[in-house]
C-alpha cells in the first residue's frame, strides 16, 4: 500500500521502501494464516464433492438392496390387441390370451333434442344420478338452465357417476349424453328427473317406470365386463386393465376378437438387473477415482483430503464389504460368485456372463446375497449402513466438514484481528518515519547552514 509520507529531497531515503519492507516482513504470520485458510476451504470442497458423490453411490446401493430388485420381467405380445407392461415378478412363462369382450361404460343419451346449446331446458327440479353400488348424487336447479349449464352442472358434481357433454346428432341437432366415468357392470347407473319449465330433458324408459337406464334398451351402450381367457381359464374384469391376471405383467384389452389367440411372452429382464449393478460399480469407480486423485494431488503438496482418515477410511470399508462372505445368499455367499470384482487399479467390474448364468440359475439366491431377507442384510444392506455412517446428519463427513468450517472461522477471527494490528502497526511507523524525515531535513538544512557560514571566516 502506497505511504502518504512526503520526502524533503535531502536525506535521499525512500521512507516507501522501508515501511513496505518493514510491513511485509510483519505481515508473514498473515500470509501463512492466509495460506491454512486456503487450503482449508479447499478441503472443505473435497469434502463436498464426496458427498455428492457418496449420495449417488448410496442411491444405486438402495436400488439393489431393495428385495425385488432382480424381481424384473420383460414381456412381449404377438399381437396389438393386447398390450403389455411389467411392474416386478419372479415368474417367467408363456401365456395365451383371447380376448372375447372388451369392458365398457354405460351410456344415456336423451331422446329430447336441441337446437342449441344455449336452449333452455328447465327452470326448475332435480335430476338424481344413481350408481349400482353408492350413494345417489341429485342435481339441482333453481334458475333458467341451458342446455349446456345443465352438464356443467352434472360435471361440477365431483361424486356424479357419470360424465355429461352435449353431441351433435345431425346439424342443428343436440342432444345431453351421460357417460358412466368407469367401465364393466359394477359401474352402471341409472336417472331419473323432476325437472320442470324450459324444453325438458326425457330418455327412454323402456319399461316406462320412471327410471332411465335400468333397462338394456334405456342405454344408447350397456355398461359391460371385459370377458377374456388366459390359457384357457375364464376371466372377467370391470376394467380393460387386468393387473392380476398373469404374475408381474400388466395386461391392456384393446381389441375385442374371440377368433385369435394372442401369446404373451414373460421372461426375467437381466438386461434392466445388469444396469442396475452397472449404474452401482459406475458409482463405486468414481469414488474410487476421486481418492487416487486427491491422493496425488496431497503427494504433490496441494490442497487435498487424499490423507484424510474419513476418505481412507470409507474405502477400506467398502471394499472390505464388497469382499465379505454373506450366509443370505445361500448357494451363492460372494458378490464374485455372481461376476461383481475387483480389478488390478480397485475399481469394480462385472462379468456379464458370470452374472447373467446366477440371476437366471439361482435367481432367489443371488436376490438373498443382494439384499438378506428384508433388505437389510446381503451385500447391499450391508454397504447401506456403512453408507449411512458418513452421509447421514450428524455422519463422519458432516462431521470432519464442521470440523473444517470451525478451523476457518477460527482462523478468519484471527486474521481480521491481525489485519487490525498490521494496520495499526503501518499507522504508527508512517508517523515515526515521517518524523525521522523532517527531522533529518532540518538537520540538512542546518548542516548547510553552518557550511555557508564556515566559508565566510574563511574570507578574513
Amino acid at each position: 500500500m502506497a505511504s502518504p509520507i512526503t520526502f524533503s529531497g535531502f536525506n535521499k531515503i525512500d521512507w516507501n521502501l522501508v515501511l513496505d519492507a518493514v510491513m511485509a516482513q510483519e505481515r508473514q504470520p498473515i500470509t501463512r494464516l492466509e495460506t491454512q485458510k486456503k487450503t482449508l476451504e479447499s478441503q472443505n470442497t473435497a469434502f463436498s464433492t464426496l458427498a455428492g458423490k457418496l449420495s449417488t453411490l448410496q442411491t444405486a446401493v438402495d436400488a439393489l438392496r431393495d428385495t425385488d430388485s432382480l424381481a424384473l420381467l420383460t414381456a412381449s405380445s404377438s399381437d396389438t390387441g393386447v398390450g403389455v407392461s411389467t411392474t416386478t415378478g419372479t415368474i417367467a412363462g408363456t401365456y395365451s390370451v383371447v380376448v372375447s369382450e372388451l369392458a365398457r361404460a354405460q351410456v344415456l343419451t336423451s331422446t329430447s333434442t336441441y337446437a342449441a346449446l344455449t336452449t333452455e331446458v328447465a327452470t326448475g327440479g332435480t335430476l338424481t344420478l344413481t350408481p349400482t353400488t353408492g350413494d345417489p348424487v341429485t342435481i339441482t336447479l333453481s334458475g333458467s338452465t341451458t342446455l349446456q349449464g345443465l352438464a356443467d352442472k352434472v360435471n361440477a358434481e365431483t361424486d356424479s357417476p357419470v360424465s355429461a357433454s352435449v353431441v351433435q346428432s345431425a346439424p342443428g341437432t343436440y342432444r345431453l349424453m351421460l357417460t358412466g366415468k368407469e367401465t364393466g357392470t359394477a359401474n352402471a347407473f341409472t336417472v331419473t328427473s323432476t325437472l320442470t319449465g324450459g324444453s325438458g330433458v326425457t330418455f327412454t324408459d323402456t319399461d316406462g317406470d320412471g327410471t332411465y337406464g335400468d333397462s338394456a334398451g334405456d342405454n344408447t351402450q350397456t355398461a359391460l365386463n371385459a370377458s377374456f381367457t388366459v390359457n384357457s381359464l375364464a376371466i372377467e374384469s370391470s376394467s380393460n386393465t387386468i393387473t392380476d391376471a398373469i404374475p408381474g405383467v400388466t395386461l391392456s384389452l384393446k381389441k375385442k376378437d374371440p377368433a385369435t389367440t394372442i401369446t404373451i411372452e414373460v421372461q426375467r429382464d437381466v438386461a434392466a438387473a445388469k444396469a442396475l449393478v452397472d449404474k452401482f460399480i459406475a458409482a463405486y469407480n468414481d469414488i474410487v477415482t476421486f481418492h487416487k486423485d486427491q491422493v496425488a494431488a496431497a503427494v504433490a503438496g496441494k490442497a487435498s483430503i487424499g490423507r484424510d482418515p474419513v476418505l481412507r477410511g470409507f474405502r477400506d470399508a467398502v471394499a472390505s464389504a464388497l469382499r465379505d462372505d454373506y450366509t443370505s445368499g445361500d448357494s451363492l455367499t460372494a458378490l464374485g460368485m455372481a461376476g461383481i470384482g475387483f480389478d488390478v487399479n480397485g475399481k469394480l467390474t462385472l462379468d456379464a456372463d458370470a452374472f447373467e448364468d446366477a440371476l437366471t440359475g439361482a435367481p432367489a439366491d443371488l436376490q438373498g446375497l443382494f439384499s438378506g431377507t428384508d433388505g437389510t442384510g446381503g451385500a447391499f444392506g450391508t454397504l447401506d449402513s456403512l453408507i449411512d455412517t458418513y452421509t447421514q446428519a450428524g455422519g463422519l463427513v458432516a462431521d470432519a466438514r464442521d470440523r473444517i468450517t470451525d478451523q476457518v472461522r477460527s482462523i478468519s477471527t484471527r486474521l481480521d484481528t491481525l489485519e487490525t494490528q498490521l494496520a495499526l502497526r503501518r499507522r504508527t511507523l508512517q508517523q515515526q518515519y515521517i518524523a525521522a524525515d523532517l527531522a533529518m531535513t532540518r538537520l540538512n538544512q542546518q548542516s548547510a547552514s553552518l557550511s555557508a557560514l564556515g566559508g565566510q571566516y574563511r574570507l578574513f
